[in-house]
């Protein structure tokens, strides 16, 4: 597959739409890719031409559309390329935190908590278990008054700030 054959993010959207549903028209295509009509008729033709569709006439004024394995091959390529991507993502953001939890964990903590339950405080948990700390992950910070944060070592996934000295707030170092 050379560069031209290649979609943009209009396009991709459209192949996304259709994928969806092939018994769809250009005015909802539009409506749901957010672009104007006229412009949802040009992408769609551009489609056509690079032979990531297929135009089937039911009649004078319904059209079906139609995937190409061309078509299905650039979205998994597409989705592919997104899932990896993330991964990096979410590797490098263990690493800032282990990295963090090096630097600050002077005191040798052998308790760890994580105040959170988002998806950082997940990546948190995994960066504390990959060190060989065992985690206690708190749901809200109005929890955290039922815990002895004494000599621990707080990971705060939460937006909130809190004040200890053995603390990091996992967003100042993303």
């Amino acid at each position: 597959m050379n560069n031209t054959d290649k979609t943009n993010e209009s396009e991709f959207r459209i192949i996304d739409i259709l994928n969806e549903s092939n018994n769809v028209t250009q005015r909802s295509i539009a409506s749901k890719a957010g672009i104007s009509l006229g412009l949802t008729n040009i992408i769609i033709k551009r489609l056509i031409k690079k032979g990531f569709v297929k135009i089937k006439n039911m009649n004078k004024k319904r059209i079906l559309y139609h995937l190409t394995p061309k078509a299905i091959i650039e979205k998994s390529y597409r989705t592919y390329n997104y899932f990896e991507r993330t991964m990096k993502d979410i590797v490098q953001i263990r690493e800032k935190i282990q990295r963090e939890i090096l630097h600050k964990n002077k005191l040798q903590s052998r308790k760890v908590v994580i105040l959170g339950n988002n998806e950082i405080s997940e990546i948190a948990k995994w960066a504390t278990q990959e060190l060989k700390l065992r985690p206690i992950v708190i749901a809200s910070l109005e929890k955290k008054n039922k815990i002895d944060l004494g000599k621990s070592l707080v990971i705060n996934c939460n937006k909130n700030h809190i004040k200890k000295r053995n603390y990091i707030n996992v967003f100042k170092i993303l």
